[in-house]
């Protein structure tokens, strides 16, 4: 198990933190770099525009074909102090000449070393950092050696000032960041707190929220969201649990049938053996029954993880087919109305013959024997439609919406003499929406129900 301390480093205020901390810090040691470069840069060309100065004030020193150290020092507008000058003298009709300025043999006689990168700057050993340069006026060649040591000091005194001031923004931003972290993750974190209550609760009503923040949006987006989802996971769990209690009711029926004929049989069988018939026939009944229902709850499991192939289909022959297939196992007479062009919809075949025969014989049951049922096919704007027409007893405005869900029946339907699982119309409901149809119910007139499928008119795919 991974300790707290890493979760707690994991975290998306620790995150935030550490990913504007170091932004932070990259930003001040960029900026500082820049401006020890902008400055160093400066500083330097400015020394060597201070060479050039005093190669002309030199220039202008030269008295009887020598210069004059002591005028140049007195006349130059830069301090010379720790600059050395050695010049070599070419003039027509005189031999040549070398002069020093004042401890400049020295300074030459001192080992030196060139920098690869900027061959101008030049090291030498006890002296430190020097700008070499040259000029040559009057066949006088002069070359100076200006020191960069008071460049470098400045550039030191800037590179210790940014590691200092590195190091008190790495720890004033780390703890301001931190902060402003914590509060903008406080929606986040009552949200997850408010999740962990929810979800160690010992007594559930399976109608728990989240709080959801105003602000920030994403995080009120999300807390919207998950609310969604969990209302969306309670439901399924409170039908689930409604589901199961009605199956147990269901099932408990025949079941409790059975053992009556059971036992009956047993106690007074020898004694009356005419009731043995009679009660085999009503365990064979009770039996079927449970067969069916057995097989109609794996049907819908089986269909709550499928996926149908479907295919573009005529439905005027898929509705001939069935009706005809089924009309004698129907006592009401079966009128059907289609249309004289091909009505083509995209759905799965089988499935939309066991929609028509499910429909069919809901109708059958519900309506009156000497009454027709009409199925009608129709070409609309919107699609290829098929409804399914009964003259029975109809369905209550008020539980028109309740209809498709497992086990439910109308109270005038909630009698045994009325054959079915209650499972068929669900059924039906779940193959509508495997071909991405839709069904609706209304009522029709002088009385009955009108169930209509809107079927689709392309592939998923188209």
């Amino acid at each position: 198990m991974m300790p707290m301390s890493n979760f707690r480093g994991r975290s998306n205020a620790a995150q935030i933190t550490r990913t504007f901390t170091w932004t932070m810090l990259l930003i001040v040691a960029i900026t500082g770099i820049s401006i020890s470069l902008v400055v160093g840069y400066r500083l330097t060309r400015s020394r060597m525009q201070d060479a050039v100065t005093l190669e002309k004030s030199l220039n202008r020193s030269f008295i009887d074909d020598a210069p004059d150290w002591r005028q140049w020092k007195l006349n130059s507008p830069i301090d010379t102090h720790d600059t050395f000058v050695k010049v070599h003298t070419k003039l027509p009709g005189k031999k040549q000449e070398q002069f020093y300025s004042p401890h400049a043999k020295k300074f030459l006689a001192a080992q030196e070393t060139t920098l690869p990168v900027f061959p101008a700057v030049r090291y030498r050993a006890g002296y430190g950092l020097y700008y070499r340069s040259g000029l040559e006026a009057k066949h006088i060649y002069y070359e100076t050696w200006t020191s960069l040591n008071s460049v470098v000091h400045i550039f030191r005194l800037i590179l210790m000032d940014l590691v200092f001031v590195l190091l008190f923004c790495s720890v004033l931003s780390y703890y301001i960041i931190r902060l402003l972290a914590k509060r903008l993750n406080q929606p986040l974190a009552h949200l997850t707190e408010a999740a962990k209550q929810i979800n160690h609760a010992e007594n559930v009503s399976y109608h728990e929220a989240l709080p959801v923040p105003q602000s920030p949006v994403e995080v009120h987006d999300l807390g919207t969201e998950i609310n969604d989802l969990l209302a969306s996971l309670n439901q399924q769990v409170l039908r689930d649990h409604q589901f199961v209690s009605d199956a147990s009711h269901e099932l408990r029926t025949p079941l409790t049938s059975i053992q009556g004929h059971v036992s009956l049989i047993k106690r007074h069988g020898q004694q009356k053996p005419e009731i043995i018939p009679k009660s085999l026939d009503a365990i064979d009944h009770e039996s079927h029954r449970m067969q069916a229902l057995v097989e109609s709850l794996l049907r819908l499991s089986r269909m709550d993880h499928t996926d149908l192939k479907l295919d573009y289909v005529t439905l005027q022959d898929v509705v001939t087919e069935t009706v005809n297939d089924n009309q004698p196992g129907i006592p009401q007479a079966i009128h059907v109305v289609l249309p004289t062009q091909p009505t083509v919809a995209a759905v799965n075949v089988n499935s939309l013959r066991q929609i028509l025969l499910a429909l069919l014989s809901n109708a059958s049951k519900y309506s009156p024997a000497t009454t027709p049922i009409t199925v009608t096919v129709t070409d609309e704007p919107t699609g290829p439609t098929l409804s399914v027409a009964d003259l029975g007893m109809g369905v209550p405005a008020d539980e028109k919406a309740h209809i498709f869900e497992r086990f439910y029946r109308v109270d005038q339907a909630r009698s045994q003499e009325i054959p079915g699982t209650g499972l068929g119309l669900a059924i039906v409901a779940r193959l509508v929406e495997l071909n991405h149809a839709t069904i609706t119910v209304t009522d029709n007139q002088p009385h009955g129900t009108v169930f209509t499928l809107q079927l689709a008119t392309l592939l998923p795919n188209d």
